[in-house]
């Protein structure tokens, strides 16, 4: 197979990569990665790209925590993965930090887990529930085994922390919904793997067993 080239930035999206997260995005498949280039996050993987391997987006270092994957492609053309600095973690609360900083009261909290698999669904829709029951499937969330350490942040008077808190004391598993803050927000001097939290869903003490 020939090398796989593309994006993880589409031409038309008004996101791009912030400056500081240039040069700590990495695209892997497997056991190949490459470094991403400019706002757009081009990247080329070499051949030969096996097409059981999903396509991850890490952050630091090849190797480093997932932050967002994909199915192979079935198309050899450009890929462009439409990626806007999302981040879908599931894992466990494992520490808390609260600081302050720009005067903004902030909770850091540490997630130990891994990447929800890249079908993961959070709420239905009104064309799930039209075209069949909805049901959580017996599936595992997370799309790999390996764990890894990401940071998520939000504000300490807000609903989100609360539940963050809740989840570390109680040791249930959490989904987390996280994005890379902007660079003017200055949050990757706060901590080096910025993940603002926009949501989060809390699942059942026995879904432990569940998470890999």
């Amino acid at each position: 197979m020939t090398a796989l080239a593309g994006a993880l930035v589409a031409d038309d999206s008004p996101w791009q990569i912030p400056r500081y997260a240039r040069d700590m995005l990495w695209v892997q498949q497997g056991e190949q990665a490459v470094q991403v280039q400019g706002e757009r996050g081009v990247f080329t993987l070499p051949a030969p790209a096996d097409p059981r391997e999903s396509i991850a987006v890490v952050w630091g270092a090849p190797g480093g925590p997932p932050l967002a994957m994909w199915s192979f492609p079935e198309t050899s053309a450009p890929l462009v993965l439409g990626w806007e600095g999302e981040a879908r973690i599931g894992g466990f609360v494992e520490r808390i930090h609260v600081r302050e900083s720009r005067d903004l009261e902030l909770v850091i909290a540490e997630i130990d887990g891994g990447p929800l698999v890249p079908d993961y669904r959070t709420l239905p829709g009104l064309d799930e529930m039209r075209g069949e029951p909805f049901r959580r499937g017996p599936e595992p969330d997370l799309a790999t085994s390996t764990r890894h350490t990401y940071f998520v942040l939000t504000l300490a008077d807000s609903l989100l922390s609360e539940y963050l808190y809740h989840a570390m004391v109680s040791e249930l598993a959490a989904n987390c919904f996280a994005a890379l803050g902007p660079q003017a927000g200055g949050w990757h001097e706060i901590v080096g793997m910025p993940l603002l939290l926009e949501s989060l869903a809390l699942l059942a003490p026995g879904y432990r067993v569940r998470l890999g």
